[in-house]
């Protein structure tokens, strides 16, 4: 592991923002696709494909959190897309799978916001470095 450090300007240096918010993406998505995947109908067709948009999700995620601004673009979509197919998967039995969707949603969403707050997007802008000039 790399040492942080401290002498470093601050704007270098990962949010806590970033870092939360990548884990409340996995956790967000990961609760989706329990919800998706638990009822009895949904366990052979969708298993697989949610599965991978899930693995998909937390790389990109992962990836957002190193600070890569493409990456968090995919990170946000594949999780909205995630949560949007999970939807007619976990209504099929509405007390379980409806109210672990909404703790998807309530996990996810928030993680969405802090990838985008002022924070870290001075992060991503610092690690971008010079590679592309805003207009």
């Amino acid at each position: 592991m790399r040492e942080v450090d401290p002498t470093a300007p601050a704007t270098t240096r990962r949010p806590a923002g970033v870092t939360l918010a990548v884990t409340l993406l996995a956790l967000g998505t990961l609760t989706a696709v329990v919800a998706a995947t638990a009822s009895s109908q949904a366990q052979t067709p969708a298993q697989t494909p949610m599965t991978a948009l899930w693995l998909a999700c937390v790389w990109f995620a992962v990836r957002a959190g190193r600070g890569r601004r493409t990456a968090r673009t995919t990170a946000s979509c594949l999780t909205v897309l995630t949560l949007l197919l999970a939807v007619p998967f976990a209504l099929v039995d509405p007390l379980y799978g409806g109210s672990t969707l909404l703790v998807a949603a309530a996990l996810a969403v928030p993680g969405l916001f802090l990838l985008y707050a002022p924070a870290a997007e001075a992060y991503v802008r610092t690690r971008q470095g010079g590679e592309r000039s805003e207009t």
